[in-house]
């Protein structure tokens, strides 16, 4: 591994270990301390950004020079669990950090409060997991092109 991505590296894993709560989502203000950490490990464009209750973030997308990469790390200790890289080739739909953070203000505006996940898909959907102040599971669907909330699944 080189420096750089050492380095990056170094810093995206201690900002995530403390981040984590028992819900398995974190603020907006720590998703957007990771995506600027995500992007010093080499990350330009995001497929999806996961809280899991397995005491892991996931975090999955593509370098500039179209290598998808996937790493999972511990929550607890920082420690490296998975680590992957393919080449591949970088698909229109994926996410760059700046529309992260149109979903996240799509998602803030919609009340919620935690994020537990944040995908994309081919179609151009953007799907935002997590709670809202009264501590609701909601499931908010963003149009990818407008980022206007589409859909909103709230468990009662």
């Amino acid at each position: 591994m080189n420096k750089i991505l050492a380095t990056g590296l170094i810093a995206l894993t201690l900002s995530i270990s403390t981040m984590a709560n028992a819900d398995s989502s974190a603020s907006r203000a720590d998703i957007e301390h990771l995506l600027q950490d995500a992007k010093s490990y080499g990350f330009t464009r995001f497929e999806e950004l996961e809280v899991d209750d397995e005491d892991r973030f996931d975090v999955e997308g593509w370098r500039e020079d179209g290598w998808h990469l996937d790493i999972d790390l511990s929550l607890s200790d920082s420690r490296i669990l998975k680590e992957q890289q393919r080449k591949s080739e970088t698909p229109e739909w994926s996410l760059s950090q700046d529309e992260v953070i149109q979903a996240l203000d799509a998602a803030q505006q919609s009340e919620l409060d935690e994020i537990s996940s944040i995908e994309v898909d081919c179609t151009g959907r953007i799907e935002v997991e997590g709670y809202n102040s009264q501590h609701q599971e909601i499931e908010l669907y963003i149009d990818r092109n407008t980022f206007d909330v589409i859909g909103v699944d709230k468990d009662v």
